[in-house]
């Protein structure tokens, strides 16, 4: 095992032109399949009785392993998100259900020898603990991912969790909800100022940019013709993160590929895109990309267009 993603699996309803459909998602799936795409990946999460043996049979034939996922009784945590024409999402409900009980004993022992563990979105006291186990009995790497609901309430604990881990991925409106600005320029130079390790800013389709040791260095996201579903592209994009930064150490070109898989997990709906992708070697997947933007490059137009 190389890569652990800790957090919800759930059971999602999507209303797309006004027609319901279900289908498997969560942050710690997202996140664990973009991981896997690089790194041997395994999952910890609950689910309740509604989740089936052919969820988990999914989840095994792209590649993950399950045995970090306790079924127990309860109903798994469950989402309904609403489309609009352009593709824009709107959670109009959500249930953590038996997802809320997740805790640092639901790990296996063996998974406890992976090179990284990533913490998804869940309730900084919740994170706080895992990374509390997991400093105690875990030599690895430890990355940690938030959502602009956790803010109002675990503010403080989030900045505490901050030099706790090696990586902390947040991405613009959670950075200024974080640091109390207006602006992400502003938020970037308020956490310049906090303690941390290396904190990951994401910034929608613009790209993502590292904060390490008082620099802030930017990447541009590659270009994709048609965006179909930003659903769990964070997510995907703190999974691979992680995933290619255990194999170079360098934080930079992690990024620069992070932006790619979540470029790539918004060109089709859920996770179509990305949960048959397999590269065990990151040149491979560089390869891969840029000659699937050569075939796109048709699609882009030249700035004298605009003249």
């Amino acid at each position: 095992m190389d890569v652990v993603t800790v957090g919800h699996t759930s059971l999602d309803t999507l209303t797309i032109g006004g027609r319901e459909r279900a289908q498997l998602g969560g942050a710690a799936v997202y996140s664990a399949l973009a991981s896997n795409i690089f790194s041997e990946t395994g999952i910890v999460s609950r689910v309740g009785q509604d989740f089936q043996e052919k969820d988990f049979r999914s989840l095994r034939r792209w590649g993950l392993d399950t045995a970090g996922i306790k079924k127990v009784a309860g109903k798994t945590t469950a989402f309904a998100i609403a489309y609009d024409d352009e593709g824009r999402a709107t959670y109009e409900s959500y249930d953590l259900g038996v997802g809320k009980y997740i805790r640092p004993k639901d790990i296996p022992r063996r998974y406890l020898e992976a090179r990284a563990f990533h913490l998804a979105p869940m309730a900084a006291s919740k994170q706080m603990k895992f990374v509390e186990f997991l400093k105690d009995r875990f030599d690895g790497l430890i990355s940690l991912n938030t959502h602009v609901w956790y803010l109002p309430q675990y503010k403080r604990q989030l900045l505490e969790l901050a030099p706790e881990v090696d990586v902390f991925v947040l991405n613009d409106e959670e950075a200024m909800k974080l640091t109390g600005t207006r602006r992400v320029e502003h938020a970037i130079n308020a956490l310049k100022k906090t303690q941390h390790n290396l904190i990951v800013v994401t910034i929608g389709v613009i790209g993502s940019g590292v904060l390490e040791r008082g620099e802030f260095n930017f990447f541009p996201s590659v270009y994709q013709p048609e965006v179909r579903d930003f659903t769990g592209c964070g997510d995907a994009f703190g999974g691979s993160f992680i995933s290619s930064y255990i194999k170079t150490g360098d934080p930079l070109k992690s990024a620069n590929i992070a932006n790619s898989v979540a470029s790539i997990n918004a060109t089709a709906w859920n996770f179509e895109a990305i949960k048959g992708l397999r590269f065990r070697d990151l040149h491979a997947f560089q390869e891969f990309v840029f000659s699937r933007q050569r075939k796109l490059r048709k699609h882009q137009r030249s700035i004298e267009h605009f003249f």
